[in-house]
């Protein structure tokens, strides 16, 4: 049907009626901009670990590291402190639109040291020098793919509890329970939910599957995302589409989104890196730009990599390979790793980890990179061990210890009961028809994917 005859005949069936009250104040109460999306902006929590956050300061602060001027939206964001403390809402919500529009223009800073690097954005760049590895055949994959969502899921269910905070305050509070659960365990994670959503686009669509085909999957299995996600679903419940998505109007494109959710790659495309760097340009590319998603090309190529390599340092040395050289990732990746051969000590590595990126906010990619790197380096492929360092590594754990959980997971490491035991097999989402679900059969849906993927390849 044509849309102009669907409403000639809406229109020519109506009938009058009499109105004896007006509807108008229902209309009211939709709010366009609630109180509640101005408050997750400029005062919120972090749901698991109610951590404090002030995303319209990581947004300035974001945009700032990007090599912008930010002087604008900084002077707006002192007024916005005022009329938050006052409790001026309706006039905070003003400020912060007038925020994001200087942030969409700052002027580019000559000279800052973000612009020397190189930023290839289509995947033709982006692959160019990547290795055409020859996929290596995987022993015991189904146990494995198990493994790695038991790791993932374990290690982000620790990590919520203390997201958000870094290494002093957590070992002041946690001392010695650090490396394990340190509180009720919950499943319940906004990390997860892409992953799942990319599963329902994977096995529908196979190796043809696009970007546009997994951003859509979100706007119908996920209820709302946080930061550079919140951003991609507004753009595309509006038809924004990838790779737009991922940058308009989004100040959070470098955050660590896509490093965090992209391992599902590497498990639908073991021991083939190539193929899931490309599956993870796709997926990232909805909610990032940049150095975004070299984040989630690397964690899907390292969890690929885990699969036919019996070395966390090996899996590590491997993965520079697939990164765009002369990227700021890159070289942030490199440096880490250097640092890494020079310490005695993990911590060493953290301190210098903290100076370096004072700047940056804690969900940025480059401080939980270097968090993810360092405790694969000293871990050692110990999965206690490195639930421990990536525990009191601190920043955004939860992401950290899910992404070294997977890995460690389609490595083969054991992962004792004190971790499988309180977790009962069980997932449980707030993903729309994806309430709860067993690991197992999430092992086997991802082993489908999978084979779906490879259908037409």
């Amino acid at each position: 049907m044509k849309a102009w005859e669907y409403e000639y005949n809406l229109r020519t069936t109506a009938s009058p009626k009499l109105v004896t009250e007006n509807h108008w104040n229902e209309a009211a109460e939709i709010e366009v901009f609630p109180k509640s999306i101005v408050l997750m902006f400029w005062k919120s929590e972090v749901p698991g670990s109610q951590a404090p956050e002030c995303l319209m300061a990581g947004a300035i602060q974001s945009v700032e590291n990007m090599g912008r001027d930010v002087s604008k939206a900084e002077e707006l964001f002192e007024m916005g402190l005022k009329l938050l403390e006052d409790g001026k809402t309706d006039q905070l919500k003003r400020i912060t639109s007038q925020i994001f529009a200087e942030l969409n223009r700052s002027p580019i800073v000559e000279n800052h040291p973000y612009h020397k690097f190189r930023r290839p954005s289509s995947w033709s760049e982006i692959s160019v020098s990547f290795p055409k590895r020859t996929k290596n055949a995987v022993d015991n994959l189904d146990e494995r793919v198990l493994n790695a969502w038991i790791g993932q899921i374990a290690g982000a269910s620790m990590g919520t509890h203390i997201e958000g905070y870094l290494h002093d305050s957590i070992e002041k509070v946690f001392k010695t329970k650090l490396g394990s659960y340190l509180g009720p365990v919950s499943t319940f994670n906004d990390d997860i939910t892409y992953e799942l959503a990319f599963l329902k686009a994977a096995e529908e669509n196979g190796a043809n599957i696009t970007a546009a085909d997994i951003g859509f999957r979100w706007v119908e299995m996920i209820p709302f995302g946080w930061s550079a996600e919140y951003i991609a679903l507004d753009n595309l419940k509006r038809g924004i589409l990838p790779p737009e998505s991922g940058s308009f109007g989004n100040p959070f494109q470098e955050w660590i989104g896509a490093q965090m959710r992209c391992m599902v790659q590497g498990l639908v495309c073991p021991g083939d890196p190539h193929r899931a760097a490309h599956m993870a340009y796709l997926d990232a590319q909805i909610s990032h730009s940049g150095n975004g998603i070299y984040g989630g090309i690397h964690s899907a190529v390292m969890t690929s990599l885990a699969f036919v390599e019996a070395d966390t340092r090996q899996i590590l040395g491997e993965s520079t390979r697939f990164i765009p050289s002369d990227t700021e990732f890159s070289c942030v990746l490199n440096e880490v790793l250097e640092w890494c051969k020079k310490a005695s000590d993990w911590k060493d590595v953290m301190r210098r980890t903290y100076e370096r990126f004072k700047m940056y906010n804690w969900i940025r990619v480059y401080p939980n990179l270097a968090a993810v790197v360092t405790s694969l380096w000293f871990g050692e492929g110990d999965f206690d061990r490195t639930m421990y360092i990536v525990s009191s590594f601190g920043y955004d754990v939860d992401c950290n210890a899910g992404e070294v959980g997977t890995i460690l997971g389609a490595m083969g490491s054991d992962i004792a009961s004190h971790w499988t035991d309180p977790l009962a097999n069980t997932l449980r989402t707030y993903v729309r028809n994806l309430e709860k679900i067993t690991i197992t059969e999430l092992a086997q849906w991802t082993i489908r994917a999978k084979k779906k993927i490879e259908e037409k390849c």
